[in-house]
């Protein structure tokens, strides 16, 4: 594996004289080119100086921009304009970007992109994820696709941490265990202080902005989500203790998985076994007000082995391969951790966008009373909210507003898990039902809406 080209000076060590020097050397051979130079220069810094340069930025403009940026019909724009910038970087002692320019990745990417935006865009990726320098995800952190300008410094300051790495030797890129050295660089680079907030940390100036995100979205559109959210946030800033009876909680999701063990048969149909139906019915830990008397024939019937199994798959605790159903290794760690699988329950917030949406609002509520709530108040509120943020019934011709029936319905599959596991007790007659918050549930919800409130962001 060859040694990674370094830069002899540092981009911080420049100054603007050192730049007009570099670009006075390359008009002195060629002034049409020393113009192109100044040009790609400006474009990297926009007036910043030569310290603004860094090889993530080099890496944008040589594999993006360059292909997608500049509108021209000159053949072999981009290997021209690549090699102009590598020769800029040769003057300035900037070894390692003039390589990037030179490198078989930047060929292949404009390859790519002359045959297509999708095969550019395709090679694009590859290169960058190749690069080591794009910061990657961590288990309990997700860098947004629409980031806010805190998020969008940090990941700045990430990637200026992995470029040092690699320039010293502290990451090798494609060596042994790489990927396991380059999301800890991360993690380092992120709880770093923070250069302008005292006492934060990159990772606590994300979840203070994405929180107020949070809070201001649909402002203008629900008082009332505004208010709950509002109320919300401060609660949300530090990360959530998980309950002092964690384990009795999590007893359900901890007993399958190692009943499951590494691996249970499934039928043609995509279920579990009837041996395995049978153990279940004769030995759950839990209480079961959909138990049939008699061991169910097929996993169809069996609700709440249906609503365990789909949640422990949400955790990534379970994968199906085939005709299979395979634990993975975070699975096996949950059957003795009870704490890791509360953390990852109260991770697997719901990706369809609706049920997301009635479980924060209905959690909001739940949380903000501190009180047993009918759950018809909290129907009308998910409701009213409903309709205030724009969700329309689904199949409707013109649109109308959710009917609570149907919001009563989402909210009760919603919060299913949670009076499964003792976290939500529903008490009274059917005319007279409450549904209580137990201690457990109060910090579950919380820390399930931080998992909302400070996820990443996909949409502005």
């Amino acid at each position: 594996m060859a040694d990674p080209v370094r830069n002899r000076r540092e981009p911080r060590a420049l100054n603007d004289a050192d730049v007009d020097a570099a670009i006075g050397r390359i008009e002195a051979r060629d002034p049409a080119r020393a113009r192109d130079a100044r040009h790609v220069y400006d474009d990297l810094t926009w007036g910043t100086g030569p310290g603004a340069l860094t090889q993530s930025g080099v890496q944008d403009w040589a594999w993006y921009r360059l292909a997608t940026k500049y509108l021209t019909d000159e053949p072999d724009h981009m290997s021209r304009m690549a090699g102009i910038a590598a020769e800029l970087f040769d003057e300035l002692g900037l070894d390692a970007y003039a390589a990037v320019c030179r490198s078989e990745a930047t060929a292949r990417v404009h390859e790519a992109f002359d045959r297509s935006d999708r095969d550019g865009f395709d090679a694009m990726r590859k290169a960058v994820t190749a690069s080591g320098i794009e910061p990657p995800d961590l288990d309990d952190f997700e860098w947004g696709r629409i980031m806010g300008v805190e998020e969008a410094n940090a990941r700045s300051a990430v990637e200026g941490a992995l470029e040092r790495a690699i320039a010293v030797g502290g990451l090798v890129v494609g060596g042994r265990n790489w990927r396991t050295r380059q999301r800890d660089i991360t993690a380092q680079a992120l709880h770093a202080d923070h250069p302008s907030q005292p006492g934060q940390s990159w990772r606590t100036a994300i979840v203070t902005e994405r929180l107020g995100t949070w809070a201001d979205a649909d402002a203008a559109r629900s008082k009332a989500l505004s208010r709950l959210r509002a109320g919300m946030a401060r609660r949300l800033l530090h990360p959530i203790a998980a309950p002092p009876d964690v384990a009795e909680r999590m007893e359900p999701l901890t007993w399958l998985l190692d009943r499951i063990g590494d691996e249970q048969p499934l039928t043609q149909s995509g279920y579990l076994s009837t041996a395995f139906l049978r153990l279940v019915h004769e030995e759950h830990p839990w209480n079961d007000p959909f138990a049939p008397e008699k061991p169910p024939r097929t996993e169809a019937d069996a609700f709440t082995l249906r609503l365990l199994r789909s949640q422990l798959m949400a955790m990534g605790a379970l994968r199906r391969r085939g005709l299979t159903l395979k634990r993975t290794a975070r699975g096996a760690a949950m059957t003795t951790d009870p704490v890791a699988a509360w953390t990852a329950l109260t991770r697997s917030v719901p990706a369809d966008p609706w049920r997301r949406f009635v479980l924060e609002t209905s959690a909001l509520m739940l949380v903000d009373q501190g009180r047993p709530v009918p759950p018809r108040e909290v129907t009308a509120l998910v409701t009213q909210i409903a309709a205030e943020v724009g969700w329309r019934a689904k199949g409707a011709r013109r649109g109308q507003d959710p009917a609570e029936p149907n919001v009563s319905w989402a909210i009760s599959d919603g919060l299913a898990l949670y009076e499964l596991l003792g976290m939500l007790v529903d008490d009274g007659d059917w005319l007279n039902r409450h549904w209580t918050l137990m201690p457990s549930g109060t910090s579950t919800l919380l820390a399930t809406l931080r998992t909302v409130a400070t996820g990443p962001s996909s949409a502005p």
